[in-house]
């Protein structure tokens, strides 16, 4: 079953194709592992490049995402050199905790291409009297972070959305924080594939 496809697939998209029920990473296959050294000692990728990639994968998408009421569904369903995606399906009032991608050894930049319906972007405005920044993102548009970001999605919507979120380098773990008047307080984390 083919995920994202291209006129030219990559390497890892064949691969990922013939690829046993596992993932695929740094162009090996194996069955269960979330996170894989290969995607994680490849070149980081920078934000430019990562929201190429998450337009390009979300407009040749062929996985049919599940909607599940309990929580937001997410699969990983690429990995190449420095970078994975993962698809997500969103029903309406469904979110994230404010969070960052600082994984143990290396925190992660992102992009999020919006595959269908509309989300909300949430993100961390520092200061003397912090706050958060609302963005909306509709299907088509791409919003990038630094590995430094602190945010949240949420589909605010009365529909289900859709999106794409490709990592560089792969997620390991999100830190989720609380914010109050006061700042930004760590809360606790949660490990890719395990927590989410």
């Amino acid at each position: 079953m083919s995920i994202i496809t291209t006129a030219a697939p990559s390497p890892a998209a064949r691969l990922l194709d013939s690829a046993p029920a596992g993932a695929v990473l740094g162009g090996a296959a194996h069955s269960g592992a979330v996170h894989d050294s290969a995607v994680r000692d490849s070149a980081v990728l920078g934000g430019e490049r990562l929201a190429a990639l998450a337009g390009c994968y979300a407009a040749n998408l062929t996985l049919r995402p599940r909607f599940t009421k309990g929580s937001r569904w997410a699969r990983r369903v690429l990995a190449g050199p420095g970078h994975e995606a993962w698809l997500l399906a969103w029903l309406p009032g469904q979110g994230t905790d404010l969070h960052d991608h600082g994984g143990v050894a290396l925190p992660a930049a992102a992009a999020v291409a919006v595959v269908s319906g509309l989300l909300t972007e949430y993100t961390v405005r520092p200061g003397d009297f912090p706050g958060l920044r609302r963005k909306p993102l509709a299907a088509g548009e791409v919003s990038v972070v630094d590995d430094r970001t602190v945010h949240a999605m949420r589909n605010d919507s009365d529909a289900p959305a859709v999106s794409l979120h490709v990592y560089s380098p792969g997620l390991e773990a999100m830190r989720t924080y609380l914010l109050d008047e006061t700042g930004l307080a760590p809360s606790r984390i949660k490990r890719a594939g395990e927590d989410w």
